[in-house]
């Protein structure tokens, strides 16, 4: 049987597929299978991958909320965008819940031209110049060539630093991305002490491992959040499911206008996902 991808790409169904990517989130073999099954029953021809994921959401949602919360990620990073919050603001906001000292959109002088920073990141003597690479569909990777002009930006502002913060501060660049890097890209990074933090790079540090060890989820993975909503959270600065730990359903109506029904869900998903 068929189904269609993102992109339009026609692809058979594998139920042992859907069954590892719930398990790549963390839910318990039997539960994994069972959802599987289930939703295996519900899946026509031509369905979507979108739409098996929502199905595949909504059993884990029951089963297993804080798991549901990682297995959304990857489409919840998509979700950020000029209507809400831009990549580089949730990661400048990841980077301070691990103890950064950061700065957002800086201009900095090199020796030849000047460059417009993401973030800046601030560790004790380690200065890191954060390239923030975001792309709204998963097949997108990061190239090399985007690694080396990170790389030669870096190069052309500690030439510019006065010589006396040279020798204090430790300068490196670092790029992040919401999909996955090259191996070239990879290579190039390790060659020249450039730091990544991507999709699945580097094991154990991943994106998505960081963000799951503090559950620092952004709103987006919430399957109730509606997409007009999205752009009222960002004026008040609520990124991250866990900022929503602190209201009650009645907060979100009054503040926000949701509906009551809405906001209930949404309280619960936050508790289930988050709560913890």
């Amino acid at each position: 049987m068929e189904i269609v991808k993102t992109g339009g790409v026609r692809e058979e169904f594998s139920p042992s597929k859907l069954c590892l990517s719930m398990r790549k989130a963390g839910a318990p073999r039997d539960v994994a299978d069972t959802i599987c099954r289930t939703v295996g029953t519900k899946v026509n021809p031509n369905d979507s991958t979108n739409s098996i994921f929502r199905k595949s959401l909504k059993y884990l949602m029951k089963e297993a909320p804080d798991v549901a919360a990682r297995y959304s990620l990857r489409r919840g990073l998509e979700a950020l965008g000029p209507a809400g919050f831009i990549f580089e603001q949730y990661f400048e906001v990841v980077l301070q819940a691990y103890g950064f000292t950061t700065k957002r959109d800086v201009t900095l002088k090199g020796k030849c031209v000047s460059h417009e920073i993401d973030v800046i990141a601030a560790e004790g003597s380690k200065r890191f110049l954060v390239e923030a690479k975001y792309h709204n569909e998963p097949g997108i990777k990061t190239h090399v060539d985007v690694i080396m002009y990170a790389d030669a930006r870096l190069i052309d502002i500690v030439k510019n630093e006065p010589e006396n913060n040279q020798k204090k501060f430790e300068y490196a660049m670092w790029v992040v991305t919401n999909t996955k890097f090259t191996d070239a890209a990879i290579q190039y990074a390790k060659c020249r002490g450039i730091r990544l933090t991507g999709w699945n790079y580097p094991r154990g540090a991943s994106l998505e491992d960081i963000i799951a060890d503090k559950k620092l989820y952004p709103v987006t993975v919430l399957p109730s959040l509606p997409k007009l909503l999205l752009p009222e959270l960002a004026k008040k600065n609520i990124i991250l499911a866990q900022d929503l730990l602190t209201y009650e359903a009645r907060d979100l109506v009054r503040m926000f206008g949701v509906e009551k029904d809405i906001a209930e869900k949404l309280i619960r998903e936050v508790a289930g996902m988050v709560g913890n």
